[in-house]
C-alpha cells in the first residue's frame, strides 16, 4: 500500500508540470553566410514555458552565426512588459534549429517577442506567416539586413505572409533600390510592413494586444521641476550677457556673441512654448558662449587657469560627496542620478583636457572654451539635482541589481554590434568606444554611467540599423515612426506611475528637431527609446502579488489532478491507520 501511496506522489510530481508547461512554434526568418554571399534561410522557432523562476533558456542547433542571448532575454521582456505580465514565476526555453549555420542575432527579436505574447496571452499563431525584424524598448520593430533574400526564402518554404520593418519596403542592395513590392507581386507572397510589436500580434493572430494610452500625462512634479530647471539656466544666460555687454577684448569675438545671443533667443522662444527641456538645453549652450567670453575677457596667464582647473575639480568632488549621500529609491531618482554624475563626468574630463591643453600650446580661446564647458556643465548639474528626492514607485535600485541592469545592457549594445557588423565591417568604431567605456565604468563600479554608457551604445546602433539599406526619403518617415513609439511608451510608463523624465526630455527635444535637424532628430528619439523604459531592469521594492481575474484552463486542470491524487493519497492513508486499530480492538475484547 505505501508502494501505492509513494507512486501516486510521484506521478503528482512528475504530471503536474508537464499539465502546466505549454508550447508553441513559428518560422524564423534568417539569412546564411555562403560563398557565394548571404542567402536567405529558414529555422524553427520553439518556445516552452513553465511555471518556474523567470529564467530564459536558449539553445540554438547548429549553432548561429551571431549571438542570440540577449536579444532573446531583451524580447522576452519586452514581451511581458507590452502586455503588462508578470514573468517572474514562469520559466522560459527557446530554441532555434536550421538545416545550416544561420545569422539570428538581433533580427530574430520581433519573431521571439511575437511568439512569447502569445504564449502568454494564449493566442493562436498563423503558422503560415514570418516576421523579420529587431525589438527594441517601446515595442518598436526595427530594420534588419537581407530582406531580399529572407523573403525569397520564405515563398520557397510556402509562406503565404512576410512581415517587414516600417520603412524597409524598398532597400538598397549593391548600389541599386530594390522595391519589395514587385518582388512581392513577382513572387505571389504578400508583404506587410509594421512599426511595433502589437501591429505584428494583431497580424500573426487577429488579436489586439489593449493599448489604453494615447496621451501623455504629464507629471506635473516633472513639468515644475523642469520649467525651474530651464528658468534657471535661462536666467543665467541673461546674467551672463549683461556682465559681457560691455568688456573689451583683445581678439573678435563677433562670432561668439551672435551665438550666444542666438541660443539665448532660442531659449526664450522654447520656454513661451513650455518645451522647458529644449529651453534648457539653448540656455545651456548660451552659458557656455558667455562664460568663454569673460574667461576670455580675463585673459588668464597659464598659473591662474591651473588654478582655475584646480577650482573646478574641488566643487566637482564637493558635488559628487553630496549627491552619493542620498538614496535612490524610484525611477526619476535613477534618471537624475545618471544625468548628474554624466554632467560631473562630463566636466571633469573638460578639466583635464584644459590641463593637457595648457601643457602642449596656448590656444587661448580653446581653454576658455573648455574650462567654461566644464563650469556650466557642473551648473547644469546642480539644476538636475533638484529631481533627486522626487516622490513615485519605489524599486530596488541596489548595486547588485544595478550591476546586473549594466552588464546585460553592455550585452545587448555589443550584440547588436556584432550584427550590424556582418553587413557593415569597421563601421562602428564610436559605438565600440561607447561599450568600452561602459566597461570600465562597470569595472569601477560605476553602473549607473555604465547603464547610461551602455544605452546610449545600443541606441547608436540602432540608429545605423534604422538607415541600413533604407532609402533616404524614408528618413523623415522613421523618425516620425520612432517618435509615435516613443509617445506611446512614455504613456504607458505614465499609467504605470512612472514618468521617465530622460525618455520625455529626449522625446521632446527629437520632436522640437524634427523639421531642421533630422538626424540629430533621429539620435534624441533613439535615446528617448532606450531610456524610456528602464524599468523593465528592476522590480517594486514594495511589489505586492497581482490578483488574476479568470481561471486559466492549465491551472483548472492541474488543480483537478491534484485533488483527485491528494484525495487518493488521503484515502489509502485512512485506510492504512484505521485497519490496524480496529485488528487491535479486537483482540483486546478477544482477551476480556
Amino acid at each position: 500500500m505505501k508502494k501505492l501511496f509513494f507512486l501516486l506522489v510521484l506521478i503528482a510530481i512528475l504530471l503536474v508540470p508537464q499539465v502546466l508547461a505549454k508550447q508553441g512554434h513559428m518560422k524564423l526568418l534568417a539569412v546564411k553566410e555562403t560563398e557565394a554571399g548571404y542567402e536567405g534561410g529558414i529555422a524553427d522557432l520553439y518556445l516552452e514555458i513553465k511555471p518556474g523562476s523567470g529564467r530564459v533558456f536558449l539553445e540554438t542547433f547548429p549553432l548561429t552565426r551571431t549571438d542570440t542571448q540577449m536579444s532573446t532575454r531583451f524580447a522576452k521582456a519586452i514581451a511581458c512588459d507590452i502586455i503588462e505580465r508578470e514573468c517572474d514565476d514562469i520559466d522560459f526555453f527557446y530554441t532555434i534549429t536550421a538545416d545550416s549555420a544561420i545569422i539570428a542575432g538581433p533580427s530574430a527579436g520581433a519573431s521571439i517577442a511575437i511568439l512569447t505574447v502569445a504564449m502568454l496571452e494564449n493566442l493562436e499563431l498563423n503558422e503560415g506567416y514570418a516576421i523579420t525584424g529587431t525589438i527594441n524598448s517601446g515595442g518598436l520593430i526595427g530594420p534588419v539586413g537581407g530582406l531580399k533574400a529572407k523573403v525569397e526564402a520564405a515563398k520557397k518554404d510556402g509562406l503565404k505572409k512576410v512581415l517587414i520593418p516600417a520603412g524597409e519596403i524598398i532597400v538598397r542592395i549593391d548600389n541599386s533600390t530594390v522595391n519589395l513590392k514587385n518582388l512581392s507581386k513577382e513572387l505571389g507572397i504578400e508583404i506587410i510592413e509594421v512599426s511595433a510589436l502589437s501591429e505584428g500580434v494583431k497580424e500573426f493572430t487577429g488579436k489586439e494586444i489593449k493599448e489604453r494610452f494615447k496621451k501623455i500625462e504629464i507629471s506635473e512634479e516633472y513639468t515644475s521641476t523642469m520649467k525651474s530647471l530651464a528658468r534657471g539656466l535661462c536666467d543665467r544666460s541673461n546674467k551672463l550677457k549683461a556682465e559681457t555687454a560691455n568688456l573689451n577684448y583683445s581678439i573678435n569675438v563677433s562670432a561668439l556673441k551672435s551665438n550666444a545671443q542666438n541660443l539665448t533667443a532660442k531659449g526664450r522662444e522654447s520656454f513661451e512654448r513650455q518645451t522647458f527641456y529644449s529651453s534648457a538645453s539653448y540656455c545651456f549652450g548660451a552659458n557656455v558662449e558667455y562664460s568663454t567670453l569673460l574667461l576670455l575677457w580675463k585673459n588668464m596667464s597659464k598659473d591662474e587657469a591651473i588654478k582655475e582647473v584646480g577650482r573646478i575639480k574641488e566643487d566637482i568632488s564637493e558635488f559628487l560627496d553630496r549627491v552619493d549621500k542620498q538614496d535612490k529609491k524610484t525611477i526619476t531618482d535613477l534618471e537624475a542620478y545618471i544625468v548628474v554624475k554624466e554632467r560631473l563626468a562630463e566636466a571633469e574630463e573638460s578639466a583635464e583636457q584644459a590641463l593637457e591643453i595648457l601643457n602642449k600650446t596656448n590656444q587661448t580661446e580653446r581653454i576658455a572654451r573648455t574650462l567654461a564647458y566644464a563650469k556650466e556643465r557642473i551648473n547644469s548639474a546642480g539644476s538636475w539635482a533638484a529631481f533627486l528626492g522626487k516622490s513615485g514607485k519605489s524599486f530596488n535600485l541596489n548595486k547588485d541589481v544595478l550591476k546586473k541592469s549594466c552588464q546585460s545592457k553592455i550585452s545587448e549594445a555589443d550584440e547588436r554590434k556584432q550584427y550590424v557588423e556582418l553587413y557593415l565591417p569597421d563601421s562602428l568604431e564610436s559605438v565600440k568606444k561607447g561599450i568600452d567605456r561602459a566597461a570600465r565604468e562597470l569595472e569601477n563600479g560605476n553602473y549607473e554611467l555604465c547603464l547610461s554608457t551602455a544605452s546610449r551604445a545600443k541606441a547608436d546602433v540602432d540608429i545605423v540599423l534604422s538607415v541600413f539599406g533604407v532609402d533616404s526619403q524614408q528618413y523623415k518617415n522613421i523618425v516620425e515612426r520612432k517618435l509615435d513609439i516613443v509617445k506611446n511608451n512614455i504613456a504607458r510608463e505614465s499609467a504605470k506611475g512612472i514618468f521617465p523624465i530622460l525618455g520625455y526630455s529626449y522625446y521632446e527635444y527629437a520632436n522640437s528637431l524634427k523639421d531642421t535637424d533630422l538626424f540629430s532628430a533621429l539620435l534624441y528619439s533613439e535615446y528617448a527609446l532606450e531610456l524610456g523604459n528602464l524599468d523593465i531592469y528592476f522590480k517594486e521594492s514594495d511589489e505586492k502579488p497581482k490578483i488574476k481575474i479568470g481561471i486559466d484552463k492549465r491551472l483548472l486542470i492541474s488543480f483537478i489532478i491534484g485533488a483527485v491524487i491528494g484525495a487518493a493519497a488521503v484515502y489509502l492513508a485512512r485506510k492504512n491507520t484505521i485497519k490496524p486499530l480496529k485488528i487491535k480492538q479486537h483482540k483486546i475484547k478477544k482477551r476480556k
